[in-house]
């Protein structure tokens, strides 16, 4: 009998059917998501229990969700973040965490310095004077030479440092494991965490989200930054605390934020929703047809390789 690969992403095969299409042409039967839009536990719950490999987004695969899964054997995410996945239970059952690196890290790249010049261009301003039909005109300022934070040094933060350079910024990093060598491959100088909120004109978040990461941005940590900073999040909600962050900004704390990831998504209720100094955006950092085609092969070829050749990426 065919392996069965249950979809519980809301967006595989939403631009191609390349992904699906590698699976069934290698012998897999496909079980789609049956909603097209994000599940919640109690949605996958009556519809894994037969699944020996699911491809997932960012959907809870909660414990109790894979000790209803009695096949599961691999977890392919589209995507690099398992923080939705309860990889405890995930490796007490034996069952093999999959990830597509190698693609996110330049779309989120590309929004990260986007941020930045709609900051130091004050693109928001001008766009919404306009709009009121005033022809009015507020200098901004250059990227060059302002001082770039970089909070943890993975690899979608290497992507932001090449294009932070091209702006010729001055790059400083902070992040719990040190890496000489990186700071003389990349060009960048190491400061402590308070150091570098002390210093820094842009600080842009890149790390996982865990208990050590949980709220490391809160009201103590934003009155260490300079007021004319700008705070950029586009990697797990939780990171940032939103209502710390939503006073910060109404005070007058740090100049601005840029923000992409949120504690609970979808949402309609955070409370920067009621701030003016500060952009929103819905967890779009990944979100190209290009960068989606690429997660869907990569996922499925993850389940090919796993059950062909027990290889996959992490």
């Amino acid at each position: 009998m065919p392996h069965k690969i249950l979809i519980t992403s809301e967006y595989f095969q939403r631009f191609s059917d390349a992904g699906k299409k590698l699976l069934q042409d290698n012998g897999f039967e496909v079980i789609d998501n049956p909603y097209g839009r994000l599940l919640k536990e109690e949605d996958i719950i009556p519809i894994i229990k037969e699944a020996d490999g699911i491809i997932c987004d960012l959907e809870p695969i909660t414990s109790k969700v894979i000790l209803n899964a009695p096949n599961l054997k691999i977890i392919s995410r589209r995507g690099v973040g398992v923080d939705s996945v309860d990889t405890k239970t995930a490796r007490e059952k034996g069952i093999v965490i999959a990830r597509t690196p190698g693609v996110v890290e330049k779309p989120v790249a590309e929004l990260v310095l986007l941020y930045m010049l709609t900051f130091a261009r004050k693109i928001g301003e001008h766009d919404s004077w306009m709009k009121k039909r005033q022809w009015q005109r507020e200098l901004g300022s250059n990227l060059a030479r302002k001082v770039l934070g970089i909070v943890g040094l993975g690899n979608i933060a290497r992507e932001v440092i090449k294009r932070a350079k091209a702006f010729e910024m001055e790059i400083k990093y902070y992040d719990v494991f040190r890496s000489e060598e990186k700071e003389r491959e990349l060009g960048v100088s190491y400061v402590d965490f308070d150091q570098l909120l002390s210093e820094a004109d842009f600080i842009t978040i890149h790390v996982p989200l865990n208990e050590q990461t949980k709220n490391l941005f809160s009201e103590t940590t934003l009155k260490k930054m300079k007021r004319t900073a700008f705070l950029i999040n586009a990697a797990r909600g939780s990171i940032v605390n939103e209502e710390d962050l939503a006073e910060a900004l109404k005070q007058g704390i740090i100049a601005g934020a840029a923000i992409d990831v949120f504690d609970q998504e979808p949402t309609d209720a955070s409370p920067l929703m009621d701030v003016d100094n500060v952009i929103l955006t819905p967890h779009i950092a990944t979100f190209t047809r290009e960068t989606f085609i690429k997660m869907d092969v990569m996922a499925a070829r993850n389940i090919v390789d796993y059950f062909q050749a027990g290889t996959f990426l992490t």
